[in-house]
């Protein structure tokens, strides 16, 4: 029997598993990137406390959960950037406020689709920005196959071991 994969909005009850599959993907992703002592020391109990941040609240953040029979197996997350641009301080991206601030799946479940899912999820055909790693040449791929392109602004993150990350940007795409 074939499991059955979803998308559907994260709620507050799924804080924990967030956090543990944050991690996970996180070491699996920036393995080779990041040292093996860095990912090791990623602290649970800061993952638990962003993810009530985001969720255990009245108006939670734009999150979006992919499930292997209801189990959290990955997710994305959007949100609208201050003016006059990203936090990081760059300049606004041409297309627009909208930022898609993380997607990861976990490697078990990657090329089933679900990343697909989650992107259209949080996303739909809207114009946005996202930050990825340079040297994650995976995600850049995944990022290009829907309409993302690198729009020129790199970043140098100090307190992750200087991971160089570029910034990718979409048009509004057209309805498929």
């Amino acid at each position: 029997m074939m499991p059955e994969l979803s998308v559907r909005r994260a709620v507050a009850a799924d804080v924990e598993r967030l956090a543990e599959v944050h991690i996970r993907c996180w070491r699996e992703t920036y393995r080779g990137m990041l040292s093996d002592a860095f990912l090791a020391a990623v602290d649970p109990a800061g993952r638990l406390a962003l993810w009530h941040q985001l969720l255990d609240r009245p108006e939670p953040a734009e999150v979006w959960t992919a499930c292997d029979d209801g189990t959290v197996v990955g997710f994305a997350g959007i949100r609208r950037l201050p003016a006059p641009g990203s936090p990081e301080g760059h300049p606004p991206p041409a297309s627009g406020d909208l930022e898609l601030w993380g997607l990861y799946l976990l490697a078990s479940h990657q090329g089933l689709g679900l990343g697909r899912r989650l992107l259209q999820a949080a996303l739909g055909t809207r114009a946005a920005s996202l930050w990825v790693a340079a040297d994650n040449h995976k995600a850049i791929g995944f990022y290009t196959r829907f309409g993302f392109s690198p729009d020129g602004a790199e970043d140098t993150i100090p307190d992750w071991e200087n991971l160089r990350d570029i910034r990718m940007v979409r048009a509004v795409q057209p309805a498929v």
